[in-house]
């Protein structure tokens, strides 16, 4: 079933996306501007209670205030204060969010498992608390398509390559499709789920590991880390998970910018809707 946002909801997510595409498009925290009317907006439609306007706002003013601070026990603390913060943010754990039902159990295809789908308020929040802790994670030059062909094979091979992996473990099959929805899902998936797990990820966990770790391992704890978050979908998922991780882990490394992580796990998302069963194959 298809629920349509109401006028005042659709501009709480529009002026969402607004922000969302203003972070990860400059270096600079411009985005605070259309967040600040995202908040106000989501108040006043009822998406968004005080408390959680608390909990947001608690978590932006402890990123702040931890990237000031260098090389001491408070920046130690804050780090990993916004990190829970933002897990619990992913995981829908903290109370004062209403998210959107947008799509209700509906069927891809006769072999698929139902699917639903929220706009989600709470999860895109992290993208500006992380943002405001690693407040170059984004970096200051435009992006410049200047991958190797090798590199540019090596996307391209992985973004085949995994669904055939996801064939065969049983997840998927092969189902062309085009939902009524996919615009909907274009929106979502593209501005506020990828986004927010890529800023995550790749841009917060894959990037802290590679400080202290030879960046093949960082690419590999954040890649099973990513894959043990879709446990929910079971052991085989969190494998196909974890192995597009080390794909998206890849482009964030190979290109230094965040921007085409997003796009390659965009892209396979999107493939997986349009050509196999979604979101899994049903038992």
């Amino acid at each position: 079933m298809f629920v349509f946002p109401s006028t005042p909801e659709l501009i709480v997510w529009l002026l969402l996306a607004v922000s969302i595409v203003t972070a990860i498009s400059s270096s600079k925290p411009w985005w605070s501007l259309p967040l600040g009317l995202t908040l106000i907006s989501a108040l006043w439609v009822g998406v968004l209670t005080p408390i959680g306007t608390f909990v947001v706002i608690i978590g932006l003013a402890v990123a702040y205030m931890t990237q000031k601070f260098s090389q001491s026990y408070w920046h130690i603390a804050g780090h990993i204060f916004v990190l829970g913060w933002a897990i619990a943010l992913t995981i829908h754990a903290l109370p004062g969010f209403h998210n959107l039902l947008i799509l209700e159990k509906v069927i891809t295809s006769p072999d698929s498992v139902p699917f639903t789908l929220y706009f989600n308020l709470d999860k895109p929040m992290i993208v500006f608390g992380l943002l405001l802790l690693l407040p170059n994670m984004m970096g200051d030059k435009p992006f410049v398509w200047q991958l190797t062909a090798k590199q540019w094979l090596g996307i391209g091979v992985g973004l085949v390559v995994l669904p055939l992996v996801a064939m065969g473990v049983g997840i998927v099959k092969p189902d062309f499709t085009i939902p009524s929805w996919i615009g909907w899902f274009i929106f979502n998936n593209l501005l506020f789920t990828c986004v927010a797990e890529e800023v995550l990820f790749r841009g917060y966990i894959q990037t802290q590991l590679a400080r202290k770790l030879p960046i093949v391992w960082a690419i590999i704890f954040a890649s099973l880390l990513f894959g043990i978050a879709h446990i929910a979908g079971g052991v085989m998922l969190v494998i196909v998970a974890a192995l597009a991780g080390v794909l998206y882990g890849l482009s964030y490394y190979w290109s230094k910018k965040l921007t085409l992580a997003i796009a390659v796990h965009f892209g396979f998302n999107l493939i997986h809707l349009l050509f196999f069963t979604y979101p899994l194959l049903k038992a």
